[in-house]
């Protein structure tokens, strides 16, 4: 699964890789890492709306959630989706019927290698895109005390690519990273319930990723995460042997 995410870029980056714009609200800053179970706030692109972005919470609420509590509960168990089962899931296939496709920008991703009973963060990134993007679905919950509507997504996964499956060897699942021609296909046509699910099905190649690993501080909880130095490399004895979880 994928549970924290980076998008180390400025505002005028983000606009230019997507022709579109970000909300005059937002006061958009490179994010070096961000926790999914934070809820964060991210810039997301709409097969309904591309040429701007919306700012969702992360971890979907679906729109048929009735209170508070139930949706703030709901949105713990949504975070990621197995792709394979998008339109059989009630969490998500009404999105998914409706074609509540986004795409969701990430400079990269992190995932944990174990060995017995250690775990190693390892960063994971497109050689081939700065900003690289990963298929998801939003959803808009009502709530029925404030009146406000919350936009939320959820992020899309897959079986693993060799490289990812060797680095996230207790999961082996990865986030759908998207080429670009999939990325066009996925935001902008009208996709059938089984062109979707083909689409999603293809991993992206390991030979167009990049792999490191990096120190512990992530999981720090003493000192910040979201910072510069949580990218940089860090060596580990452990995983001298293992020239397979790098590339």
């Amino acid at each position: 699964m994928c549970f924290h995410k980076s998008l180390n870029v400025t505002a005028q980056q983000l606009e230019e890789r997507y022709d579109a714009t970000l909300p005059e609200s937002t006061q958009f800053q490179p994010v070096y890492h961000a926790n999914a179970y934070q809820f964060p706030t991210w810039p997301i692109v709409t097969h309904q709306e591309p040429e701007r972005f919306q700012m969702m919470h992360w971890g979907l609420i679906p729109h048929w959630v009735k209170t508070y509590d139930d949706a703030m509960e709901a949105r713990t168990r949504t975070i990621n989706a197995r792709s394979e089962t998008i339109y059989e899931k009630p969490s998500f296939r009404s999105a998914a019927q409706a074609g509540k496709r986004c795409l969701i920008p990430v400079t990269g991703f992190y995932e944990w290698h174990t060995i017995g009973s250690k775990k190693f963060p390892f960063y994971i990134n497109a050689k081939d895109q700065e900003i690289a993007s990963i298929a998801g679905l939003w959803d808009e919950w009502p709530d029925p005390d404030s009146g406000e509507l919350i936009r939320t997504y959820t992020l899309l996964t897959t079986e693993a690519n060799p490289l990812l499956a060797a680095i996230h060897n207790s999961k082996e699942r990865m986030p759908c990273l998207l080429t670009q021609k999939a990325e066009q296909a996925w935001l902008h046509d009208d996709l059938s319930e089984e062109d979707a699910l083909h689409l999603l099905a293809r991993q992206y190649p390991a030979s167009k990723m990049h792999s490191y690993s990096i120190s512990k501080r992530i999981t720090s909880r003493k000192e910040p995460s979201d910072v510069p130095e949580v990218l940089e490399p860090a060596n580990y004895p452990e995983l001298s042997k293992a020239p397979q979880l790098f590339s």
